[in-house]
Order: structure tokens, then C-alpha cells, then sequence
């Protein structure tokens, strides 16, 4: 890396290298070497913990000398285990949010008038399992790691059922929305098994009890791979919400800016335009039940047609991770704009 480039991830307090990939631990101590760095604009919170037992962090990124009414963002990664472009990307806006607050001042009014909830690991035991070998069907894990669940199989007419049992539930088919209806399994052996019941995984119940007790306005999350923006609703083709236009042209906006920047293109879309209809996703629960007003699902680097394209080289991190915080800045200056209402607290 050129000496140009140096400068977008190190900012001389913290030294951590943003173009490449890092260990669950690696990440939890840079968000608490930022923390204990910048204390009067950063903390680090666990919203919960996951099966095994590793604390999911929220890093809270905000002027705190600043009160008032300041909208709410939140921004998560690394849902899906193999989909390590995710975090890495959303790392690269913390860093951006923290060492930039003094040089940029897009950057400080961002964090002087909003609040940031970033989650760059959610599913921190499927993303070391995924790290922990090369072997196909580690490193391509999608899920989290829930303890084995077990389904009986007929074999025949004359010979006993064969008992089959497979870890892990997909956590963008447990939210609380059309759950279990499209695009998602009942069988605990498939990759898109979306769990016993909605939210019965802690890492999207940590989800659904930060944003029942915290006003959110903006919900972005990250995922590999694609090159598509989508807004809801995913769970059937050509199934919208009240303000489309509104989601669609800020959408539109943001990969317009990202495309500048190395001219990577985005579809732009609800999930079951783009893609494939499916239910439970986090995305459409937000917008749907967490009354979110400005929800979107990135899908990354590479293109769609790239077989390979969970094992997004090194390389591509920074790159990526560039030209999506300027599709990020886009989506955070419409979410400033959002009319302040006085309300009385939800009651959920």
C-alpha cells in the first residue's frame, strides 16, 4: 500500500490496519482503543451475547458535549459469518466517524447532530468459525453457531427414520417479519434456516431490544455479495412501502456517489425485484415494525456473477469500503433532514 493510502487508516493515536482482515479480538480492541483515545465522542457497549459466549459490541459515536434532539443511525455487519467484506467495510466508518471529526466538516456534523450505533461483528462465533480453517465448508459458513438441532428423515417403508442433526440458524430469516413464509427453511441442515421461532437467536434479539429502547431513523446493514442497494420489502416481488419514491430516490442518490468514485455499479431495488423474495430479513423489520424511516440492505463487492465471491481479496477492502461510506454519506445527510416530530415514547 502506497504511502497515499496509509493515511486512510492510520490517524497517528490508533494504530490498526483497515485493509486487511481481522480476529473477533482484534476488532473488540480497537473499538476500545478508540474508546479510551477519543472518550468525549466514543464508548463501547455489549448489546448482548451469543451463544458461545462472546459479548456483541455497539461502539456509540456522537458528540457528547452536544445535546438537543440528534437523529439516530444504525449501522451492523457481519450477520452472515463467511461475508467478511462486511465488518471490514464498517470498520472503515468508524474509522472515518472518529479520526475525521477535526479535518472534515461533513464528518462533525454528522457526529455533533446524530447519533451513531455501529455493530460491526453481530455474528462474532459464525465469523471466527469461518476463520478458524480453509476448508470449504468452514470458510463458507453463513449462520451463527446455535446448538445442534435434529430432524428425523424417512428411509423407507421398513427401515427406522435416520436422525440428522446441523448447527446454526440464519440470522437475516429470524426477524419479526412475514417470518418464515419465503425464502427461508425449516430444516435446521439448511443454509437459509431461519430458527425456531422469530428472534430466538440472541444476536437478533440484541437487535430488536437496542432499537426498542433507542429511537433509530436510518438502519443500514452490510452484506456480501452482489453490488445491490435494496430498500423494503423483501418478502414478495413488487410489495413496497408508503414513502418508495423516497427510499428509492435516496437509494438511487447513494450509488450515483458511489459509483464515482471507481465506478462500480449497484442495481438498486427491494430485495425481491433484485434478487429472490424472503421473509425475516432485518432490513423489512426495521422498516416494518421498528417504524424506521430510511432502511437499506447493502449487498458489496464483487458482482453477482463472480463464482467465488465470499473470498473478496485484501485488495478490495479499502477500495470497497471508499466508495461505500460515500453512498453512507448520502443516506446519513437525507437522514438529517428527517422533520424532528415531538412524540410521546414508544410503547412496544
Amino acid at each position: 500500500m502506497s504511502q497515499l493510502r496509509m493515511k486512510d487508516w492510520r490517524d497517528g493515536k490508533v494504530q490498526f490496519n483497515l485493509a486487511q482482515y481481522h480476529s473477533f479480538a482484534d476488532v473488540i480492541n480497537y473499538l476500545n482503543a478508540l474508546a479510551i483515545t477519543y472518550p468525549e465522542r466514543v464508548s463501547v457497549q455489549p448489546i448482548g451475547t451469543s451463544h458461545e459466549g462472546r459479548q456483541i459490541p455497539l461502539i456509540k459515536i456522537t458528540n457528547k458535549r452536544l445535546g438537543g434532539h440528534k437523529k439516530g443511525i444504525w449501522v451492523d455487519g457481519g450477520i452472515h459469518a463467511r461475508e467478511w467484506i462486511s465488518p471490514s467495510t464498517v470498520l472503515y466508518f468508524i474509522h472515518m466517524l472518529v479520526t475525521q471529526y477535526d479535518k472534515d466538516p461533513q464528518v462533525r456534523q454528522f457526529v455533533d447532530q446524530m447519533e451513531w450505533y455501529i455493530v460491526p461483528l453481530l455474528n462474532p462465533d459464525g465469523y471466527e468459525y469461518s476463520r478458524s480453517s480453509s476448508d470449504p465448508e468452514i470458510r463458507l459458513w453463513r449462520k451463527n453457531r446455535s446448538p445442534p438441532k435434529c430432524i428425523q428423515q424417512s428411509t423407507g417403508l421398513f427401515t427406522p427414520p435416520r436422525t440428522t442433526c446441523c448447527q446454526g440458524v440464519d440470522l437475516n430469516r429470524n426477524f419479526d417479519w412475514f417470518f418464515g413464509q419465503v425464502g427461508s427453511s425449516t430444516d435446521p441442515c439448511s443454509e437459509i434456516y431461519q430458527g425456531a421461532y422469530a428472534f430466538s437467536e440472541p444476536e437478533t434479539a440484541s437487535v430488536r431490544d437496542f432499537l426498542q429502547r433507542h429511537k433509530v431513523h436510518t438502519f443500514l446493514t452490510f452484506h456480501s455479495y452482489s453490488q445491490i442497494l435494496m430498500y423494503p420489502f423483501g418478502h414478495q416481488v413488487r410489495t413496497y412501502s408508503n414513502d418508495h419514491n423516497d427510499l428509492r430516490s435516496t437509494a438511487l442518490s447513494a450509488a450515483a456517489h458511489l459509483r464515482r468514485l471507481f465506478g462500480t455499479t449497484y442495481k438498486v431495488g427491494t430485495g425481491a425485484d433484485t434478487l429472490y423474495p424472503a421473509s425475516g430479513g432485518s432490513e423489512d423489520w426495521a422498516k416494518g415494525k421498528a417504524h424506521v424511516k430510511y432502511s437499506y440492505l447493502f449487498e458489496l463487492r464483487p458482482e453477482e456473477q463472480v463464482w467465488d465471491g465470499f473470498l473478496l481479496a485484501e485488495n478490495q477492502i479499502m477500495p470497497t469500503a471508499r466508495e461505500t461510506w460515500e453512498a453512507v454519506k448520502v443516506i446519513a445527510t437525507h437522514t438529517l433532514a428527517i422533520p424532528s416530530v415531538s412524540r410521546a415514547p414508544a410503547r412496544r
